[in-house]
């Protein structure tokens, strides 16, 4: 078996290199690994996604929303700070392994709040930590993953494996709420749906540990195209916590500020208001309900990750962002005129919208990241662009209060022309960053 440290190198005998074959989008190099990486986020995220689909619901929204805003606000700054130094330090591959362990933690801590229900002093007690925590290891775990598939692939084929780990990972979405669905209608309590789920979470620590201690590092020997340098104003002489905070300030990344706080805006609002149209006398049923839509959104985002990195390689990135433009015109004017309080119909077509866009804006980000940045600021490229992201999605997690209804119930003369501002302005900064 190959050494941890030793890249995966295409056999001697016979193959050709990168000189003799000019076309290396044709190399499924570690695409394998890639697979196994999706595979580990869907299990981790089945379990995050679904207890973050309920929490709105089981617990008080304050607490809920208090909880993923500062989920996020720490993700935002762990980014900002020190996620990248720490991947350089400890590599993609333990970075992976380490940070999942915080998820786990903070699905228990989901599970300890629910079993204090009545008392939110002790909830947000054990939420706050927690979700600080998290923040932390997602910081890392997505910084990682960013890197891994990055160098697994090569620029031209970045599309193609970035749609294949979403794509894994994203099927998540369909399976968990599903599964959690069935438990809930077979009267499974809630804090039994909790556990179940993050116990099953645990098969993904252990693919990632079997990435970690039995493959070699992320490597494509077929990648060899140089970028130009675009990172000039970032010194390497000063603090290395400043340096993601100075990539921040390039020209290329500012460029993609705006797709990372639509991508943000578009994962909050699915994941905690739009469950909220679903409001009738049967608790069971709503949260059932609610699980259904979110699985329908996971199998959008799904068959929508595998399709679309091929079409992102293709056709670029400006036909994508207009794509996902005339899809939210569709999806906002159904939630604005459409009366979609407990309306199935105009709630499961807003869910396939939404998870088509958000399918588009997740592989294209990802792409341009991995793209307009030299191999050598791949941490720090990652980490600002999820520091953007987790901003975004912050601030919609604590607006989320402000854009309800006195029903509870969001008001999308407020959402509506926000989310279409932010396309775009995604539309206009893209434009100019992939030139």
């Amino acid at each position: 078996m190959a050494s941890e440290r030793t890249p995966l190198l295409p056999p001697s005998t016979g193959t050709p290199t990168p000189v003799d074959n000019p076309n290396p989008e044709n190399r499924a190099h570690r695409l394998n690994d890639v697979r196994i990486l999706g595979a580990a986020f869907f299990f981790i995220f089945a379990s995050q996604s679904t207890i973050q689909t309920l929490a709105s619901t089981v617990l008080p929204p304050s607490i809920a929303f208090n909880a993923a805003g500062t989920l996020y606000v720490s993700f935002a700054l762990f980014n900002l700070l020190i996620a990248s130094q720490i991947v350089d330090r400890i590599g993609c591959q333990a970075g992976l392994f380490i940070s999942a362990l915080t998820y786990t933690i903070h699905n228990c801590g989901n599970i300890a709040a629910l079993k204090w229900t009545g008392n939110e002093f002790v909830q947000n007690s054990i939420l706050i930590p927690t979700a600080l925590l998290n923040g932390l290891g997602a910081s890392i775990i997505w910084t990682s993953q960013g890197v891994y598939v990055a160098k697994c692939s090569t620029p031209l084929t970045l599309g193609r494996y970035t749609g294949t780990f979403f794509g894994f990972m994203w099927s998540s979405g369909v399976i968990g709420p599903i599964f959690s669905s069935t438990l809930i209608r077979n009267n499974v309590e809630k804090v039994a749906v909790f556990e179940i789920v993050t116990i099953i979470s645990l098969i993904g620590l252990a693919l990632l540990a079997y990435i970690w201690k039995f493959r070699p590092e992320p490597s494509n020997p077929w990648n060899t195209t140089s970028l130009p340098d675009i990172t000039a104003p970032i010194a390497e002489d000063g603090p290395a916590y400043l340096k993601t905070a100075k990539l921040c300030l390039t020209p290329s990344m500012l460029l993609l500020m705006p797709i990372c706080y639509a991508t943000g805006f578009e994962q909050s609002f699915y994941g905690s208001s739009l469950p909220l149209f679903i409001k009738t006398d049967t608790p069971s049923y709503d949260l059932s309900m609610k699980l259904y839509l979110r699985a329908t959104l996971g199998l959008i985002i799904t068959v929508t990750a595998f399709a679309i990195g091929r079409l992102i390689d293709r056709f670029g990135a400006r036909p994508m962002v207009i794509t996902s433009i005339l899809i939210h015109v569709l999806c906002q004017s159904l939630l604005l005129f459409a009366h979609p309080l407990n309306n199935l119909p105009v709630l499961f077509t807003a869910y396939a919208c939404i998870g088509v866009s958000n399918g588009i804006l997740f592989n294209l980000t990802q792409k341009l990241v991995g793209t307009l940045f030299p191999p050598h600021l791949l941490s720090q490229a990652y980490s600002g662009f999820k520091f953007h992201t987790s901003v975004g999605t912050a601030a919609c997690f604590f607006f989320s209060n402000w854009g309800l209804d006195a029903a509870g119930i969001p008001e999308m003369r407020i959402w509506a022309p926000l989310f279409l501002s932010l396309l775009v302005a995604s539309y206009a900064g893209v434009r100019f960053a992939a030139k």
